[in-house]
C-alpha cells in the first residue's frame, strides 16, 4: 500500500567548514562528489519496491549548492525515476550565497526545487569573519535579490545570534536587513558550542567568549518581537514565517511524522523504527555494492517511548498539539496520564491547556527543558 512520506538527502561536501560546525561534512574532497551522487542514486533504488509517495524532499548538508549544476539534476531525476512524486510536493535546498549562480538557480528550477533556504547566519563582516564564513554582507544580499530577479517565490535564510563578537546592536543590524530583504521564512538559531569544533578549542583557550542566558534570552526575546511586528509568525521555537510558508518537510520532524534519509548520516523515521546510515564514504559505498542498505545503527522503539518523543517534539511548535491526537495514536488519557507534571507547570504558567489543545507559553519556551524532564 502507498505511503506518503518526506524525503530529506544529504550531500557532505563544503567548500570550507565553519568554525561552528560539526555537521557530517567535508572540504577538499570534491574528487568524491561524483562517485557520491551514482551511490546517492543506487541507494535510493534500494527502496524501490516500497511503495513511498513523496510530498517533501529536502536537501540538505553541508553545501547542497556546492555540487554542480549536472549532478544536482542527475539527483532528481534519480528521485523522480524511483518514488512517486505529488504535484504540489516541497522541494527545498540548503544554499550558501558564495555557491549560488544563476545556472544552478535555473536547473534547480527545471527539476522543481521550488524552496531555497540561504545560510547567511549574519551580515556583520566581523561575525562573518570569525564564523569562517566565505560569504560578505553584500554578496549574501546580491544573491538574495538574484534568487527573486529569477523568479523564486519561497525563499528562506538562516540566521544564528549569541555569536561572538555579535551585541544587541549588531543583532538589530542584522534584523534591520532581514526584514528589508523581506524572505518568506527566517530559521533564527542559538549558536551551541559543538565539540571538536574551532569555537571549543578557542573557547577552552579564552580566545573567544559567550553571552550569559540572560543576554541569550534577552537576544531571542528581541528576535520574537521584532519579527513578529514584521508580520513573520513564529511557528516553532527557530522558526519564523510569513503566511502560508512554513517549512512543510521541517514539521514532519516535529510532528513526528515518517521520513526517509538518504546519503552519509543520514536519519530515517518510518513507524517505531529509526535508523541512520553510516558517516565513512567507504562503508557507505561497500554496503550498496552489496545491495544493502548502508545502516549504521537501528533502533525500535515502543509506543512508550514514541509517545513521549510525540511531546516533546510538538511542543517545539508554537501551536502545540491536539490532545485528541495523541489520545488517539497511543491510546492513552493524557491528562490522567500526565496530571501531575501538568498541573505543576500549569501552575507556573509554563503551559496552557485550552479546550483540546495544549502548547508552551511565552515563558514556557525559555523554561520547557523542566516540563521534559518530568514527562519522562
Amino acid at each position: 500500500m502507498a505511503e506518503t512520506i518526506g524525503l530529506y538527502v544529504h550531500i557532505p561536501f563544503c567548500q570550507k567548514l565553519c568554525h561552528y560546525c560539526d555537521f557530517l561534512t567535508f572540504e577538499d574532497q570534491d574528487d568524491v562528489i561524483p562517485q557520491y551522487v551514482d551511490y546517492l542514486i543506487k541507494e535510493m533504488q534500494l527502496y524501490q519496491d516500497r511503495d513511498y509517495i513523496l510530498d517533501t524532499i529536502y536537501f540538505g548538508g553541508g553545501t547542497p549548492s556546492h555540487l554542480e549544476a549536472d549532478l544536482m539534476a542527475k539527483i532528481m531525476d534519480g528521485i523522480y525515476a524511483t518514488f512517486k512524486v505529488t504535484d504540489d510536493c516541497e522541494v527545498s535546498i540548503e544554499m550558501n550565497p558564495e555557491s549560488v549562480t544563476e545556472e544552478k538557480i535555473k536547473t534547480y528550477q527545471a527539476k522543481g526545487f521550488n524552496r531555497f533556504s540561504m545560510g547567511v547566519q549574519s551580515f556583520d563582516p566581523k561575525v562573518l569573519q570569525i564564523m569562517g564564513r566565505l560569504h560578505s554582507r553584500q554578496t549574501a544580499i546580491d544573491k538574495f535579490h538574484l534568487l527573486r530577479d529569477l523568479g523564486c517565490d519561497n525563499v528562506s535564510i538562516d540566521l544564528m545570534f549569541n555569536n561572538p563578537r555579535q551585541d544587541m546592536d549588531i543583532l538589530n543590524r542584522d534584523i534591520d536587513q532581514a526584514i528589508e530583504l523581506n524572505p518568506n521564512h527566517i530559521s533564527y538559531y542559538s549558536l551551541m558550542i559543538k565539540d571538536n569544533t574551532n569555537f571549543q578549542r578557542w573557547l577552552k583557550a579564552g580566545r573567544i567568549k559567550l553571552f550569559d542566558e540572560k543576554t541569550d534570552r534577552d537576544m531571542y526575546h528581541n528576535i520574537q518581537d521584532r519579527l513578529s511586528q514584521a508580520g513573520f509568525n513564529q511557528y516553532e521555537i527557530s522558526s519564523f514565517a510569513r503566511d502560508g510558508k512554513e517549512s512543510r518537510h521541517n514539521k514532519k520532524y516535529w510532528q513526528l511524522e515518517n521520513y526517509l534519509g538518504v546519503g552519509m548520516g543520514a536519519s530515517s523515521n518510518i513507524d517505531l523504527r529509526r535508523f541512520t546510515n553510516t558517516r565513512r564514504f567507504k562503508d557507505y559505498f561497500a554496503a550498496i555494492d552489496q545491495g544493502e542498505m548502508p545502516v549504521e545503527s537501528s533502533e525500535m522503539m515502543d509506543l512508550e517511548e514514541r509517545e513521549k518523543e510525540f511531546i516533546m517534539l510538538n511542543m517545539r511548535l508554537r501551536k502545540g498539539f491536539d490532545i485528541s491526537v495523541i489520545n488517539q495514536r497511543f491510546g492513552i488519557d493524557f491528562k490522567e496520564k500526565y496530571k501531575d507534571a501538568l498541573e505543576k507547570h500549569l501552575n507556573y504558567k509554563v503551559i496552557q491547556i485550552e479546550g483540546d489543545h495544549i502548547s508552551f507559553t511565552d515563558y514556557g519556551l525559555d523554561v520547557g527543558n523542566q516540563f521534559y524532564l518530568d514527562i519522562l
